[in-house]
């Protein structure tokens, strides 16, 4: 009996985990789509420069400003720190956009790029009170 019960939670917890949870190409495991709690608003158009680079599947940008000449697009990334990171890291190369240096630490990851004409800079921080969800700005500014 003890044996089935064991066997029937693995199923569940793995269900579970699998129906969050889908490996990308990176072989990194990224969150499939955004919790209720990181609702987003309407999405916003991003600029040409940065049409190709790479967000995992479910991120919504909603927010656009310009400061000091960057635009800002900011939204929402289903996932945790470090599989996002993984996944920018290992992505925005194979997008043309080469990343020039980076910081990470337990709530935050951020990293420079260049590419498609400009450069930039993107930061991923953990939602306190969403998890499974995480804040993204991506700041550019063309040459």
């Amino acid at each position: 009996m003890r044996k089935r019960l064991a066997a029937a939670a693995a199923i569940v917890a793995a269900a579970a985990v699998g129906s969050a949870y889908a490996l990308g190409d990176s072989g990194h495991a990224v969150a499939a789509g955004l919790p209720a709690c990181a609702a987003a608003r309407s999405p916003v158009a991003r600029p040409a420069a940065l049409a190709a680079f790479p967000l995992p599947a479910g991120s919504v940008l909603d927010g656009r400003r310009v400061e000091y000449g960057y635009t800002i697009l900011s939204g929402r990334i289903p996932g945790a720190i470090n599989p996002v990171r993984d996944f920018l890291v290992s992505r925005a190369p194979r997008a043309g956009y080469r990343v020039v240096g980076g910081d990470a630490e337990a709530a935050e990851a951020e990293a420079s790029f260049v590419g498609h004409g400009g450069r930039g800079r993107w930061k991923v921080r953990a939602l306190a009170t969403c998890p499974g969800a995480l804040s993204v700005e991506l700041a550019y500014r063309g040459r």
